[in-house]
Formats: structure tokens, sequence, C-alpha cells
């Protein structure tokens, strides 16, 4: 089954933000029953190998360490917590039993505390599916879950220059494969 979701922001966005929902970890049949979820405000880094929670999730959710891990950063090198726990995604797909690490997540410093941001999505979970962004007049991310076939804006941006400056026995190629 493939699950997706599209976030259309109302400008270009320097960074991608969205809420989701964190709980302790549960079962596939416990997260049918219903769980209490938090909703938090993650942001998208595929820069990131590994998801990443504030001290503030762990605060709140009353997490418990299950080991700790060596963290490779902008800033060096440091050891970290590491929780378990159930990331819900905006779509609504439970991503069950995630391991994520606790670090500093610095935001802006005009953002309200409600807006600020207290999850990192990593690659951990963004490379089991596929994204896309565009900037068309505002910055639009497309994410779905699994990945089913491969995005490859090349040969449209080949036809598109083709038709547009192409001479006219290209142009016809292009056109007479179009009908």
């Amino acid at each position: 089954m493939q699950h997706a979701f599209t976030i259309r922001y109302a400008a270009r966005m320097p960074a991608l933000r969205s809420k989701i929902d964190l709980c302790l970890p549960v079962t596939p049949e416990e997260a049918k029953i219903g769980v209490p979820m938090r909703e938090y405000v993650a942001i998208w880094d595929t820069g990131a190998t590994n998801s990443v929670i504030t001290k503030k999730v762990v605060d709140e959710l009353g997490l418990k360490p299950i080991s700790v891990s060596e963290m490779h950063h902008a800033g060096g090198m440091s050891f970290a917590n590491v929780y378990l726990l159930n990331i819900r995604l905006p779509n609504g797909l439970m991503v069950g039993h995630v391991r994520v690490t606790e670090a500093q997540l610095i935001d802006g410093t005009n953002i309200p505390d409600g807006e600020k941001m207290q999850v990192l999505i990593g690659m951990d979970i963004i490379g089991n599916g596929d994204l896309a962004i565009t900037n068309l007049a505002a910055t639009t991310m497309s994410f779905r879950i699994p990945s089913v076939e491969e995005i490859d804006f090349v040969p449209q941006a080949k036809e598109h220059n083709i038709i547009e400056g192409g001479n006219r026995h290209q142009r016809r190629t292009v056109m007479s494969k179009k009908h």
C-alpha cells in the first residue's frame, strides 16, 4: 500500500517543516486501538543520516534512553542518548520503533515556542520513500512511502528545450512521439 502527502507552503521556504505526531513505541495492533500522541513541528533534512528529537520531547514523552550514540555534526563529534519511539507522518502513516538521537535543534529567534522545531526527520525515514520539492511560485513538498518509481526531470527538460529552441526536424520528432 502506498502512502503520500503533499504540503503546499504560502511562499518559498528556506526549510521544509511539517507537523508530526510522536508516541512511545507501540505495536501496529496497539496503534490501531489508539495511543496518546503528541504533536510537534518537524524539519525534513536530507543531510541528516538519522532522525533527531530535542530534550523537550524526551521530557514531555517521558522517554528512557536505550543506548548512547556517537554523533557527528557541524560542531564536531559528541555522544548523545538514543531513544525508541513511533512517528506518525502528516498522512497518518505510523513509522514504528524509530531510533532517534537527542540533540539541540537551533531555530530562528522570531519563531513562537509552539512553532519551533522539536524533531528532525532524517534519511532513516526519508530514504524509505520518495521526496520531491518544487518551487514554482511557492515551495511544495511531496513525500510518498514506499518508493515506487524513479523521478527524473532530465527527459522532460530535454524535450522542453527541443520544442522551445531545437531545429524543425527535432521539434517534429518530439511532437510526433507525443501523438
